[in-house]
């Protein structure tokens, strides 16, 4: 066929997974983890639990939680924060702030209770700043009309901390100029004191943490284990329905002491990454529509969702095309994984087209399994080429559950594809 270059639609966004309608309609799944969130939330439940949903990048962990969540709120009323690793920066000082700022926005929006109001306006200039000294807390606690009868566990923490009287009768005496980091350690505490008077206000919540793993660096092993002890640091949390997600490969045997069920997000069928793909394109406009059909972008499809079983994949290999010129057939599929060699080039500079191919046949009976640095080298995989892939991205060490095993990233799986 002759060369043709679709008209620039970018309609397939791989990391958008924001709207539902965009997404496979995964109803057992979504009425699964429904049910398990109402178990806790329902009237008379206990109102804490800890949730894991976990499954490979891609497969829809996050919309699948979000539309679940959504539900919840609109039948059972939970006041529910979600906090997204994504977009709170690295390290868990900045996650547990963004947890903070949002957890009391919230509560000041929903809550009639004066004392948690009180806490909530406290909470949220904690969530501001790195250090505080008595002098400004005192300040704020004036301007708030915070006294020292306050029966509020999480003002009598803040009371103590910062040397002010309190109707316990405990006191502490320190300088007015005494200043106090607000850090990870501190931000901790005084979320899990206000969750506690907010479950006494009869208020139930849910604190939704997306993209747990995000917190940190998949292939840097300290960041990764930075990621085990912010789940430790959350999880512990009472009185609060602690619901995240994680990538599988995140997922230690110390993790798993954690939480008290665990919810694994399969791949998606070929049916189901070809009903997102399609959405995807009705989203675009008339003419980029016609362009896309031309280009056979719909054979492309068929072939390229029996190739993978992540979505992610899938709309990064199609975002790829929706720019190419496309001088082969569709439905040829040793052009098609031609072509994702060459973007698998560009995406993963510092890896040469042999480089890849060297990765994908250790994988081509299981595109998710973990393999060994044996494997690895029976393929010609040095130990030199196996840091650059992980530095690359190309492959993520399992180094939670071992030092030594290995998986393929997903946007690589077509290298798995046999026969071409």
């Amino acid at each position: 066929m002759s060369a043709r270059k679709p008209t620039r639609s970018a309609c397939f966004q791989p990391d958008n997974y924001s709207d539902p309608e965009l997404f496979a309609n995964r109803t057992d799944l979504l009425e699964d983890l429904t049910s398990t969130l109402e178990s806790f939330l329902s009237p008379g439940a206990p109102g804490s639990g800890r949730i894991l949903v976990r499954g490979h990048r891609g497969v829809g962990k996050s919309i699948l939680t979000r539309a679940a969540l959504d539900r919840v709120v609109e039948t059972l009323g939970p006041l529910a924060i979600t906090v997204d690793a994504a977009r709170t920066g690295h390290g868990p000082d900045a996650f547990l702030r963004h947890l903070a700022a949002d957890l009391a926005r919230e509560a000041l929006q929903h809550t009639t209770d004066q004392e948690l109001i009180k806490s909530a306006e406290l909470l949220q200039r904690f969530a501001q700043t790195s250090k505080l000294t008595v002098k400004q807390v005192k300040q704020w606690s004036s301007s708030l009309k915070v006294d020292a009868t306050a029966k509020s566990r999480f003002l009598d923490t803040v009371q103590f901390e910062f040397g002010m009287t309190r109707a316990s009768g405990r006191s502490r005496s320190v300088e007015e100029s005494f200043e106090r980091a607000v850090d990870a350690d501190f931000l901790r505490d005084l979320l899990q004191e206000f969750l506690r008077d907010a479950r006494k206000a009869g208020q139930h919540i849910v604190l939704f943490l997306d993209n747990l793993d995000q917190v940190g660096y998949g292939e840097v092993e300290d960041d990764i284990q930075r990621v085990s002890n912010l789940a430790r640091h959350l999880f512990g949390l009472d009185d609060v329905v602690v619901l995240a997600n994680l990538r599988s490969e995140f997922v230690s045997s110390d993790l798993r002491k954690l939480y008290s069920i665990e919810k694994i997000v399969p791949g998606l069928a070929p049916a189901e990454l070809a009903l997102i793909a399609e959405k995807r394109i009705a989203q675009a406009g008339e003419t980029q529509r016609q362009a896309l059909a031309q280009a056979g972008f719909s054979a492309i499809i068929e072939q390229l969702s029996h190739w993978t079983d992540n979505a992610w994949s899938l709309l990064s290999w199609l975002a790829c095309f929706d720019y190419l010129s496309m001088d082969f057939a569709p439905s040829d599929a040793r052009a098609l994984r031609g072509a994702l060699l060459d973007f698998a080039e560009r995406r993963y500079a510092g890896l040469s087209r042999h480089e890849l191919e060297l990765l994908g046949p250790v994988y081509k009976n299981d595109k998710h399994k973990f393999v060994t640095q044996v494997e690895l080298d029976t393929h010609g995989v040095t130990q030199e080429l196996l840091g650059r892939a992980i530095r690359f991205g190309a492959l993520v060490p399992d180094v939670l559950l071992s030092p030594d095993r290995y998986m393929l990233s997903p946007v690589l799986h077509f290298l798995t594809v046999t026969g071409a």
